[in-house]
């Protein structure tokens, strides 16, 4: 039988950190021997093979590839299945064709991910179960979820984490729910939610109520960026839709007080390009108060304590200043505007400021 396991065993020894003597050591044989069964000139003997497989932290049928493919399409066409038996309270039935699964797949990642909502759909769906049935379910979802984050699979390290933090704070594991989300800081996931109920948990209402201000902070300015990309001039939008744009961006700077008044030259720029003078004008005039005065500050009510501007922060910097007085007097896009006594009027106000 050509088993060809050098490659796996070069693979998870590898993984472990672990060197052919290391190996070698570990099971009481020689080096040279590993490497024969890493070049697969030989194999290791039957006997070898479950402390082979313990030391390298796997099990014998994943050592040899002893598994059938499962391809997502037929994962898709197995979870579909559960859930419908699940659906027609036939979760004991459902639970044992998922354990079969589990037992005949045991290398499959994406499939014990799968599982552990199975598990939870499993309580949702049957009012009479036990609580021995709850603690079963409960017990098989954690060994799931961590055995997806030991799997070290990349496109699974947050969404797993984000299982065991859930399946922690359920089960009033703070310390362990919070070591787990220091893990997720230098990350682009949104684990706020989990945060908050770890704090409130922890009796840190203060903390919870900061870290949803910080989050919404956040994507209140994900939400003006959004907007004002679509009010640029490549995309083209036709002027209804334009103008909608333009009220929603200009009604979220007022409500949230994000971007400190600064998208009145957005919103000049677009008017303009509309041949709408006027409008545009007056947007500009807004701009230059701000520039020359005190700029938005985000709204206390929605962010404070979280949120709260430096003394002096509220006002324009000089770069800021100077970049905005250049692209009044130097871009094409304001050429309509330069003979207009408004417009030589806050260009003069912004100079001497």
């Amino acid at each position: 039988m050509d088993l060809k396991i050098g490659a796996k065993i070069v693979e998870l020894r590898k993984k472990k950190g672990m060197t052919q003597e290391q190996l070698a050591n570990a099971l009481g044989v020689s080096a040279p021997a590993v490497s024969k069964w890493e070049t697969d000139c030989s194999y290791p003997d039957i006997t070898m093979l479950c402390p082979l497989a313990r030391t390298l932290g796997t099990d014998v049928d994943s050592l040899l590839a002893f598994e059938e493919c499962l391809s997502e399409e037929k994962l898709g066409s197995y979870m579909t299945e559960l859930v419908e038996l699940t659906r027609n309270g036939k979760s004991r039935e459902a639970e044992e064709k998922l354990l079969r699964l589990l037992h005949n797949y045991p290398s499959n990642v994406n499939l014990k991910f799968s599982a552990v909502a199975l598990f939870t759909l499993f309580e949702m769906n049957d009012p009479e179960c036990s609580e021995a049935d709850k603690k079963r379910w409960l017990q098989q979802k954690n060994e799931l979820a961590q055995a997806v984050y030991d799997s070290g699979a990349p496109a699974f390290r947050m969404p797993s984490i984000s299982m065991l933090v859930s399946l922690a704070l359920a089960e009033d594991e703070l310390d362990r729910a919070e070591e787990l989300l220091k893990e997720t800081v230098t990350d682009t996931g949104d684990f706020t939610m989990l945060w908050v109920q770890l704090y409130l948990k922890k009796g840190q209402r203060e903390e919870a109520l900061a870290t949803v201000q910080r989050q919404l902070y956040k994507l209140v300015g994900d939400v003006r960026t959004c907007l004002q990309s679509m009010l640029g001039e490549d995309l083209k939008l036709e002027p209804e839709k334009l103008m909608e744009v333009c009220r929603v961006f200009r009604e979220v700077e007022k409500m949230f007080g994000v971007g400190g008044g600064m998208g009145a030259g957005v919103l000049a720029e677009v008017y303009l390009r509309e041949g709408r003078k006027q409008e545009a004008l007056e947007y500009l005039e807004e701009l230059a108060d701000k520039m020359t005065g005190q700029m938005d500050s985000p709204n206390p009510l929605l962010f404070a304590p979280a949120i709260q501007p430096l003394p002096g922060k509220l006002q324009a910097g000089k770069e800021m200043h100077m970049a905005v007085l250049h692209a009044l007097k130097q871009d094409t896009c304001f050429e309509p505007l330069r003979g207009e006594e408004r417009f030589v009027r806050l260009i003069h106000m912004l100079e001497q400021n």
